[in-house]
């Protein structure tokens, strides 16, 4: 049997015990009527006709509490929570124990199985033989204990991916710093064999402006000396043209 079931037919305990021993005619009709259509599982008029006396007799906890449990019917938990609370602060109502475990109920529903338990207690302080209450007390321990148990699973699983999350977040920055050291190192290399070729260059063109200088240097010595060679044969040959006027020979 599931924790709903358990609980639908833990309501259907209590709420069979509606209160319909009321003295006031005209309460005791709507009452009746509100009994009725609860039986007949049409929560709705059975909500209204509890709401109408409970709003003119407001001093009946009984009302305020066939109330609650007609607006639990409807899922209207929040409101019925309220008449239960109202229901149980007059101290003349005598089925406090059951009020307090519909208010247990109600928690449940919530999921608030910390003050579930609470109210159930408080409906066995009332009442020691209430068997619903003390069952619904041990189931409810049960999901609180589940619930926090999920909560720890849940808080370390949110732990290990913030855990895994940063070693993803490390690792890529490191892929990341490494991806820039090898850049750094290519363009370190590149910058490296960009200047040996300038210098390869550099050095190519003042081997070319050497050979150049040496090339124009032998072509100006060759020229004086082409020069020399003429002049000294102009020489000689004006000295042959002086001898041939005097007579003189050597």
């Amino acid at each position: 049997m599931n924790v709903r079931s358990i609980v639908i037919i833990t309501f259907l305990i209590i709420f069979g015990s509606l209160f319909s021993d009321v003295i006031n005619y005209d309460k005791v009709i709507r009452n009746l009527k509100g009994v009725k259509s609860y039986e007949k599982e049409n929560y709705e008029n059975s909500g209204e006709d509890f709401k109408r006396n409970a709003i003119k007799y407001p001093k009946d906890s009984r009302l305020q509490f066939n109330q609650a449990n007609a607006q639990v019917k409807n899922g209207m938990l929040e409101e019925a929570e309220q008449n239960y609370k109202l229901s149980l602060n007059n101290e003349k109502f005598k089925d406090k124990s059951k009020a307090l475990q519909n208010l247990g109920n109600v928690k449940f529903l919530q999921k608030d199985y910390k003050n579930a338990i609470k109210n159930y207690r408080d409906a066995l302080v009332e009442d020691p033989q209430n068997l619903d209450a003390r069952y619904n007390y041990e189931l409810a321990a049960k999901m609180l204990q589940r619930q926090q148990e999920q909560k720890q699973k849940q808080e370390q699983n949110k732990d290990d991916e913030n855990i895994d999350e940063e070693k993803e977040k490390q690792e890529e920055e490191q892929q990341q710093d490494k991806q820039e050291n090898k850049n750094d190192e290519q363009e370190e290399k590149q910058q490296k064999q960009e200047e040996q070729k300038q210098d390869e260059k550099q050095k190519l063109q003042e081997q070319k402006m050497k050979e150049q200088k040496k090339e124009d240097a032998e072509k100006m010595l060759k020229a004086l000396l082409q020069k020399e060679k003429e002049e000294m044969k102009k020489e000689k040959e004006k000295m042959n043209v002086d001898r041939a006027k005097s007579g003189k020979y050597w």
